[in-house]
């Protein structure tokens, strides 16, 4: 049989034993916490960097109005029915490549740049009507929104304005989907 000693030795021991499992115990939620939140960054990073976008409207300083007809040439045909379609690709080099195609024909196309500062923005430098961070806002599964106060659009020489894209992943949406109701 083992000897502890006293009741207040045990008492003592017992104590000491709590504090550890204790603190063991904390560590473990701090490490399993701490691997969490940094792979949420990099799910969303993989998500965008896995993906193919279409940027289906662009808005600025908080209008509804679709700048894309204003900014991309044959954004629509003369019953004002879109057959433009923008295309975004993230690289893994931290290069986008931005291809915009009418009637299903490539126009043109732009290679830009992008990094994620945080898990929920993005900086974004493409074409002449995005350069800036964006809020990331996830509406579904496959379709985003991208905002900002601080978007330098060079077009036209606009300058620095609040801007909004409404993206999806896959295939090109009617961008009324991801309005407020």
């Amino acid at each position: 049989m083992l000897y502890l000693g006293s009741k207040t030795n045990l008492h003592h021991l017992l104590i000491k034993q709590m504090k550890r499992y204790l603190a063991f115990n904390i560590l473990a939620i701090l490490t399993v916490a701490m691997f969490t939140l940094s792979s949420c960054h990099k799910v969303t990073h993989n998500t965008i960097l896995k993906g193919q976008f279409h940027l289906n409207a662009f808005e600025i300083n908080g209008g509804s109005t679709n700048f894309m007809g204003g900014v991309l040439p044959n954004y629509l045909d003369s019953d004002s029915t879109v057959i433009g379609d923008y295309v975004i690709y993230m690289l893994d080099n931290g290069l986008m490549r931005g291809e915009y195609y009418s009637n299903d024909t490539l126009v043109y196309y732009r290679t830009g740049i992008w990094d994620m500062p945080a898990k929920n923005k993005i900086y974004m430098n493409l074409d002449v009507f995005v350069d800036g961070t964006f809020d990331i806002e996830t509406i579904n599964k496959n379709e985003m929104l991208m905002s900002t106060d601080d978007n330098n659009i060079k077009f036209f020489n606009i300058g620095s304005v609040a801007s909004t894209l409404r993206i999806s992943n896959g295939k090109a949406m009617d961008p009324s989907t991801t309005k407020p109701k």
